[in-house]
């Protein structure tokens, strides 16, 4: 007799994380428009521990149906939280794509681990795209002495870096943030956008929509998850 096997169902997420005041939600804003133009269905998740006020009301307005996590960062507190937001909105609105804003202190690989426990709780095949981590083109080398480690941290799970607001940026300016980057990682892939002006906004809906998270499967081949989250 031939059995028959159902396909499980499937979700890409899309993580864009970077440390406060980098600008992603304005950028999210403009990629969900591109994102939609192209005939995907969008949906977003931010964790701004408790309150999204006008950026929530400003991308519901674009058309987009946007689920708050508040309590504590995706990544490590509120992974239970996150494993039925993520099922309920593929449940009622079944997203091609789901945008994941965390908070700016957020680290990539612990919201990997936080989606791999929706994926295995809920039985959706979850599909990671490129995690790419947002740069203030401004403010870097100001924020390195203070928040360096985390910055660093961001930038070396990421798949790629966006470094934003380079509108209003210096040839200069840009040129010494991409020289901080690349004393972090040489061999890291820069972008360069704006969500004001839309520079950069096509180029990273390419990339989430073309492109999986290496990185997760190299984590994953070394147990690094393991060693550095304690999950079992």
């Amino acid at each position: 007799m031939l059995h028959l096997h159902a396909k499980r169902d499937s979700i890409r997420i899309a993580q864009v994380t970077g440390f406060l005041g980098t600008g992603k939600t304005t950028f999210l804003s403009a990629l969900s428009q591109e994102l939609m133009s192209r005939g995907m269905k969008v949906a977003l998740i931010v964790n701004d521990v408790g309150h999204i006020n006008v950026d929530q009301k400003l991308m519901e307005s674009r058309g987009l149906d946007v689920k708050e996590v508040a309590g504590g960062c995706i990544c490590c507190e509120v992974q239970g939280t996150f494993t039925t937001t993520v099922l309920n909105i593929h449940m009622s609105h079944k997203p091609d794509v789901l945008l994941v804003e965390p908070t700016g202190v957020a680290i990539p690989w612990g919201l990997k681990q936080a989606a791999e426990e929706a994926s295995r709780r809920s039985g959706l095949d979850i599909v990671h795209a490129p995690i790419v981590t947002f740069i203030d083109g401004l403010m870097l080398p100001e924020q390195m002495p203070v928040v360096g480690r985390l910055i660093s941290t961001q930038v070396l799970e990421a798949d790629a870096v966006m470094i934003n607001k380079v509108d209003v940026c210096s040839e200069e300016d840009i040129a010494a943030t991409e020289e901080l980057l690349r004393e972090m990682r040489p061999d890291l892939r820069i972008l360069h956008g704006s969500g004001r002006s839309g520079q950069g906004v096509a180029e990273l809906a390419d990339l989430l929509l073309g492109e999986e998270s290496s990185r997760y499967r190299e984590a994953v081949d070394a147990g690094i998850f393991r060693e550095q989250y304690g999950r079992r």
